[in-house]
């Protein structure tokens, strides 16, 4: 058989596979244009706008480890978790002329376009192409770089040229950014909430001033009760054993109290400390809320000409409670507490009773908003241990916020109002910033009892988090732990 011959006989074989291949591409194209079922959620491929026809993919999926293997040890390995690998995906496919699914062209100028996606630019281009878009057939858009494009063409495949793309999803650049110094704003928003309070006050007793002695009296009486509860509080048992909370020990170190969280600390006592010194310093803490209650009552005589000083006097009574706990955690139980003070409601319908009313309302409303701005203030300091720790203390704040919120907005305070809404923004944002970084609580369960120290290696590979532990899960002694317990879950 001549040359000649064989050519013309291998060309009639092509054009017949090319008219094979002609139908079977139209009814490839009736089922990706109107198929069902399977077809009809198979995607066009592209990469970064480039169309391409897939034969195969697969992809690599799963999660990075180590494998710490011993010698002489005839037990498993420890498997050490270094978070998720990254996902790479493999494509088998190729480019066709005039293409009956997605069209194209001339085939060789689709491979130039192609090549010029991947490279990022002509040839010689130093320009890096960065993240590109991949729609792949069945997981639908991804943001990859192309790692490798292997690219080639055969006599006997005629207007086709086959790709073999390796393409790895990745992510936008991070950089650190500087964060807000958010318990500032905390304290910004409660002196406002503070500002928009004393507003308030004097535009509501304006009226009821000039209805003479009885309503000062009204203001004296009033304050009279509330500091009665503020020094209920202040003498509270459980504050007082708090107050040895912080000592250095083996006592001490048995309370956090919202000193002590996971990312941060407050000052704790010196190690020199002692009981009968902190005892001390408590009584001290006790004559400093004593000298306030005093500083407001004889500002409540002059309510009348001097209303800024007794709305002073009041925000300095709840500072002076708060100051007297030994952690932020008792500051707010504290607080929340002289929270529902409530006066004892004074009865009549004549002028004069109804401007007592007015003052004894407007001052509640002032302690009130004065506890809320303190109770802030202390959550700003709070050390959460966890991000369900952050998360709870974040609502309990809120809950109280929000009750004052509805108060103002029904009595058309919308200076408080406004302040009140700003504070319980900054309470928000700072809590959950705090909390954000922090592990989550999880329950643990083991045979038998355990020490701390055990533990806090087993779980943890950190024998140091064993008085964290401690704290956590509450133990009758730290050698005997419970069989289950909370604690963070890494």
């Amino acid at each position: 058989m001549s040359t000649a011959s064989t050519i013309g006989n291998a060309v009639g074989s092509i054009g017949g596979v090319a008219s094979a291949a002609g139908a079977a591409a139209s009814d490839l194209a009736k089922l990706f244009n109107g198929g069902t079922g399977y077809w009809s959620k198979l995607r066009k491929a592209s990469y970064n706008g480039v169309p391409f026809a897939v034969l195969a993919e697969s992809g690599t999926f799963g999660r990075r480890n180590a494998i710490h293997e011993y010698p002489n040890k005839e037990t498993m390995p420890w498997i050490e978790d270094l978070g998720l690998q990254t996902n790479v995906f493999r494509i088998q496919a190729f480019l066709v002329e005039n293409s009956l699914v997605y069209g194209g062209g001339d085939v060789l100028a689709q491979r130039d376009r192609l090549i010029k996606t991947i490279q990022g630019g002509t040839t010689g281009s130093t320009k890096s192409p960065g993240l590109g878009t991949l729609v792949h057939p069945t997981y639908g858009n991804l943001k990859v770089n192309c790692l490798q494009a292997e690219i080639g063409s055969s006599w006997d495949r005629g207007r086709v040229v086959e790709l073999r793309l390796v393409f790895a999803r990745g992510g936008d650049r991070l950089y650190p950014k500087a964060q807000q110094q958010t318990s500032g704003a905390v304290t910004g928003a409660a002196d406002a909430v503070d500002s928009t309070s004393l507003s308030s006050f004097i535009t509501g007793i304006a009226s009821s001033i000039s209805a003479g002695a009885a309503v000062v009296k009204t203001a004296v009486s009033t304050v009279v009760k509330w500091y009665q509860t503020v020094n209920m509080l202040v003498h509270d048992v459980k504050r007082f054993w708090n107050s040895l909370s912080t000592l250095a020990g083996n006592f001490g170190r048995l309370f956090g109290g919202g000193n002590t969280g996971y990312a941060a600390s407050n000052q704790k006592a010196a190690s020199s400390a002692t009981a009968a010194s902190l005892i001390a310093a408590d009584t001290s803490n006790r004559a400093a809320v004593a000298t306030a209650g005093a500083a407001l009552t004889a500002a409540a005589a002059n309510v009348g000409s001097d209303p800024t000083t007794f709305a002073n006097a009041a925000q300095g009574v709840a500072a002076a409670l708060a100051a007297s706990a030994s952690s932020p955690a008792d500051a707010i139980r504290l607080l929340s507490s002289l929270i529902a003070f409530s006066p004892t409601p004074i009865v009549g319908s004549s002028q004069i009773a109804i401007a007592q009313q007015t003052m004894q309302s407007a001052c509640a409303d002032l302690f009130r908003r004065a506890t809320v701005a303190q109770i802030a203030i202390s959550s700003s300091t709070y050390q959460p241990s966890s991000a369900d720790d952050a998360s709870s203390m974040r609502d309990s704040v809120t809950a109280l916020i929000d009750n004052e919120i509805q108060i103002a907005a029904d009595q058309g305070e919308d200076d408080v109002y406004t302040s009140l809404r700003a504070l319980r923004q900054s309470v928000v944002a700072d809590l959950d910033s705090r909390g954000s970084g922090l592990s989550a609580i999880a329950t643990f369960t083991f045979s038998t009892t355990l020490p701390s120290l055990a533990l806090a290696n087993r779980m943890y590979r950190d024998s140091t988090r064993a008085e964290e532990l401690v704290t956590q899960a509450d133990p009758i002694h730290p050698a005997f732990m419970p069989t289950q317990f909370n604690a963070l879950s890494s």
